[in-house]
């Protein structure tokens, strides 16, 4: 009964966080009061119909701001603004870990629908998980919050500028094909960055979720939050080493090696497949 559930509340996520339908077919961006709320999960704040914000992206944006290195400096009240995008982030990775990447982000759910296309399975190495910990640390903090032309001048929200294959996707191409006035600018970066975002697409027809698995800052700030959470996945005696549950696992994990890893997205796939119901979820 887990799949359907998790499917329901997937697809009621993806709705809840997309009301303003109107967007896509005038190509405007929704501004309402909701943007002041986080979805927790990563989904752009500039896809046509999003009436809620991105964590990943709202981090950025605070960190890139003209005098924020002043205000953490001098402690001004300025820099109280980081604290909204960094205690959501931390409230959903200390509650349960990435159980948000399964259940509610939008974009898991749209990696999932690719994946049931009936394309070949591919391998990709393992090495490169790590890179999803430099889009956090590199990307999303210190290259927004360092690289100024000037002192003082504002910074970028790199991760959303030059990497995000989801803002690329659901944002920027959409708002690029209904731009009517030329507003937006189709340059290099716009053909790296869609480049990357077919790249990522293709790949999720062939392997499962590769962008939560090697891409996503936030899939790693809640895996590493995840490890100390209160909510962990659990292994008991019963356990028989079987492989099944790393067999249906979509970040291609055994659970029953590293129960706390912090690639689990708490999807509980693992926990229906075990024959010998050793795998558990709770505090």
């Amino acid at each position: 009964m887990i799949s359907p559930v998790r499917k329901a509340v997937q697809f009621a996520a993806l709705l809840g966080t997309n009301l303003h339908f109107s967007g896509w077919v005038t190509g405007g961006i929704f501004t309402g009061l909701s943007k002041m709320f986080f979805i927790p999960g990563l989904w752009c704040y500039s896809t046509p119909s999003s009436v809620l914000a991105c964590p990943a992206g709202s981090l950025q944006a605070i960190l890139a701001s003209p005098m924020i290195l002043g205000a953490l400096s001098s402690g001004k009240p300025e820099a109280l603004a980081l604290l909204a995008p960094i205690g959501f982030i931390a409230a959903v990775g200390l509650s349960s870990g990435r159980l948000a990447c399964g259940w509610v982000c939008p974009f898991g759910l749209v990696q999932e629908l690719l994946n049931m296309l009936p394309l070949p399975r591919i391998r990709v190495p393992e090495g490169f998980r790590p890179l999803k910990y430099a889009m956090l640390f590199l990307f999303v903090i210190l290259l927004p919050l360092f690289l100024r032309g000037t002192p003082g001048a504002p910074g970028d929200p790199w991760f959303c500028k030059a990497i995000c294959p989801a803002g690329t996707a659901l944002a920027g191409w959409p708002l690029v094909s209904m731009d009517r006035a030329g507003l937006f600018r189709t340059g290099f970066l716009f053909i790296w960055k869609s480049s990357l975002a077919v790249v990522v697409i293709v790949l999720a027809a062939s392997v499962q979720r590769p962008f939560c698995r090697y891409l996503c800052p936030l899939g790693a700030g809640w895996g590493l939050l995840g490890k100390v959470s209160v909510l962990r996945m659990r292994v008991s005696d019963a356990c028989v080493r079987c492989g099944r549950c790393e067999s249906v696992c979509p970040m291609g994990i055994a659970i029953w090696k590293v129960p706390s890893s912090p690639e689990c997205i708490r999807c509980m796939k693992c926990v229906g497949e075990c024959p010998v119901k050793a795998i558990s979820h709770g505090p």
